[in-house]
């Protein structure tokens, strides 16, 4: 398969039968799908659990995409929807995270509080400011595809991720693990 195709062209020719044509869409996609899901579920198995249902739900619905936004613009929508509906049949609505020793090695051992801390102020945030700060600033996904897949318009987005870092820095700040006071 050659590895110059547009995602477009992969999936033309996967809706034309070529099955190979979704497996190149899906190792094309996968890291960023599931890094997207860990930061919404803030729990590994729930992301590989979210990654996974995004693909199937892709897979069942390629013939719907019309093409009007970049494919994976559709697909990260759909990795939302897959990791909001997975928090919904578990009963939570925010994110927690686990920091395993895996996931601790090569940070210093103020790091770990630090991140704790994070999640534990992320978890006080509005779904919406919550959403658009990860995707934005963990993910790095720009104003305009945040617009696109929340189907929100760019300046909500804008004040979105304004509001959320605001309320993170004050959460942190009451906890007493701001940045800034970590370094002292």
């Amino acid at each position: 398969m050659d590895p110059e195709r547009s995602d477009h062209e992969l999936l033309r020719a996967f809706v034309a039968g070529d099955h190979s044509a979704f497996d190149a869409l899906m190792r094309k996609h996968e890291d960023r799908i599931f890094s997207l899901a860990l930061r919404m579920t803030g729990d590994r198995a729930d992301a590989l659990d979210a990654t996974q249902d995004a693909f199937v739900s892709a897979f069942r619905n390629a013939r719907s995409f019309k093409g009007t936004s970049a494919f994976s613009t559709w697909l990260y929508r759909i990795g939302i929807n897959a990791c909001h509906d997975l928090l919904r049949k578990k009963g939570r609505v925010v994110p927690t995270e686990d920091v395993d020793a895996g996931e601790a090695r090569g940070r210093t051992d103020e790091d770990v509080p630090l991140k704790l801390e994070l999640a534990l102020a992320l978890q006080q945030l509005s779904p919406d400011y919550r959403q658009a700060v990860l995707m934005h600033d963990l993910g790095g996904f720009p104003y305009e595809e945040i617009a696109s897949i929340t189907g929100v318009q760019v300046g909500t987005v804008k004040s979105r991720i304004s509001r959320g870092r605001r309320k993170l820095a004050e959460l942190l700040e009451q906890r007493g693990a701001s940045p800034a006071s970590k370094g002292t």
